[in-house]
């Protein structure tokens, strides 16, 4: 596998999407949750200000950016960014199908198995690189809030390479079956930004908590917005959401390879 995932790198490498999205996404996960924090501080000033009428800097209230919330808060805000490497497996898949690299591996000696687990390896690689870039974010903020990092930061920077998984394997699921890179980046960001949110609607008419098992929902579940875990109606506890957006994740790795394995190519 290791000599496998070697081959995806030189693959990928120079690749000019790579390096364009990889670069956005590094900036963005800095930018967002800063973006955020001065917001939030500006919007509690503005608040304390109405209230007290004396102006100010406005604090951390909420406590969302303390030593026990910093990491949760890093992770949800950065959950939003997903859809760019999304986008990176998406393109560098369909890419190999359009220019037949696939068909060169099979010719040289691999099996389709082979092919595509080294897909699913390279994502394994890709959710713990975002996953250490989330704790690298939380401790740039930690000293930028003058805060330390709980003990319970690195359960959330695991939750995090959960949910990456979860996006990415989903990605890689539609890049197989539509095969056109254009209709798998709009049925991604569609689904995603819209069409779950209706299904979520209709899951928690028909039953309060079934809405967190949705495709991405389930993994987005593992990190809730801190302190509001109350207001996320019927969430179950971070085991079985765990448990879940596992077996979400597995369930995609299952249909992606049995798709590739027994689709023309």
């Amino acid at each position: 596998m290791l000599k496998n995932l070697k081959i995806e790198w030189m693959k990928i490498k120079n690749y000019r999407v790579f390096q364009v999205f990889s670069a956005l996404y590094l900036m963005g996960l800095l930018l967002v949750v800063y973006i955020f924090y001065k917001v939030y501080l500006n919007v509690v000033g503005s608040v304390q200000q109405t209230v007290t009428g004396t102006q100010g800097k406005g604090s951390d209230v909420l406590n969302l950016f303390s030593s026990e919330f910093l990491m949760q808060t890093v992770c949800f805000w950065t959950g939003f960014l997903l859809y760019l490497p999304g986008m990176i497996i998406i393109s560098l898949f369909i890419n190999e199908v359009n220019f037949k690299t696939n068909r060169q591996n099979i010719i040289d000696g691999w099996k389709r198995e082979t092919f595509i687990y080294s897909k699913i390896g390279l994502i394994v690689c890709m959710a713990a690189v975002i996953a250490i870039m989330n704790l690298l974010a939380g401790f740039i903020m930690s000293n930028v809030v003058g805060v330390t990092l709980s003990a319970d930061a690195l359960k959330m920077v695991g939750f995090s390479f959960v949910q990456a998984m979860v996006y990415l394997l989903f990605a890689l699921l539609l890049a197989t079956f539509f095969r056109r890179s254009g209709v798998a980046i709009i049925v991604f960001f569609i689904y995603g930004l819209l069409l779950e949110f209706l299904f979520m609607w209709i899951a928690g008419k028909i039953s309060p908590g079934l809405q967190h098992f949705m495709p991405l929902q389930v993994a987005d579940s593992l990190t809730p917005f801190p302190r509001l875990r109350d207001f996320y109606i019927g969430l179950p506890s971070e085991t079985v959401m765990l448990l879940a957006a596992m077996a979400f994740g597995g369930l995609y790795a299952f249909l992606t390879v049995r798709k590739y394995k027994y689709d023309d190519l």
